[in-house]
């Protein structure tokens, strides 16, 4: 088992089908990074666990609760003000809330749309023009991961995600995506289990298949 090589041969990627899949599991690795970022092995664990992939979702959420409150106490500073023959302070006070508001409530209503599609969609470019008979591959084993110009040892990887179809390997600035239905050698599950073992951080995005 552990000579065993992994060998993915890239074919064409279905750019717009993928899109979707690539972009969410963007986000997800973000995801991961925030809540990890200063935690021990332990603790890294532990988030893992939760299983939370809401996390910029919810945090949206309460970004557009908070200035839509602002909003209305802004507006209910400055009419206060100019109420009481022009108050300055709280019509200054009243602009800057609800400035400040109407920022947080376009920000979040940005994030309702996946901010990471812009970089997916990078990811993605060009890879539709794999053929299999370019014989391109990407080959792992119980060291790393090797391609025809480089080795990367797992212990550079800072995360893996997986999707229905993809399977994501970061590694610093760079991203490694791979098709499930391009490995022809080893099987997926065997796969599964090596990168489990050698990388910490990972995320199933939901509606991947277990088997």
């Amino acid at each position: 088992m552990e000579n065993t090589e992994y060998v993915f041969r890239l074919t064409a990627y279905d750019v717009q089908a993928l899109l979707p899949q690539v972009s969410r599991a963007l986000e997800r690795r973000s995801e991961l990074m925030a809540k990890t970022k200063f935690a021990g092995k332990k603790r890294i664990r532990a988030a893992l666990n939760s299983s939370d992939e809401n996390f910029h979702r919810r945090s949206s959420l309460i970004t557009m609760l908070v200035g839509l409150a602002a909003v209305v106490l802004g507006v209910a500073a400055i009419v206060f003000g100019a109420m009481n023959s022009g108050e300055i302070f709280m019509l200054i006070l009243g602009a800057v809330l609800a400035a400040a508001g109407i920022f947080a409530v376009a920000r979040s209503s940005m994030g309702k749309r996946n901010p990471y599609k812009a970089d997916a969609a990078k990811l993605l470019q060009g890879k539709d023009k794999f053929r299999a008979e370019d014989n391109i591959r990407i080959v792992f084993n119980s060291e790393g991961m090797r391609t025809a110009r480089s080795f990367i040892p797992y212990r550079e990887f800072q995360c893996w995600i997986e999707t229905q179809d993809l399977l994501l390997f970061m590694y610093g600035p760079l991203v490694t995506m791979l098709q499930k239905t391009d490995l022809i050698e080893g099987s997926l599950g065997d796969f599964r289990r090596l990168a489990l073992d050698n990388i910490l951080l990972h995320a199933k995005i939901a509606g991947s298949p277990d088997k």
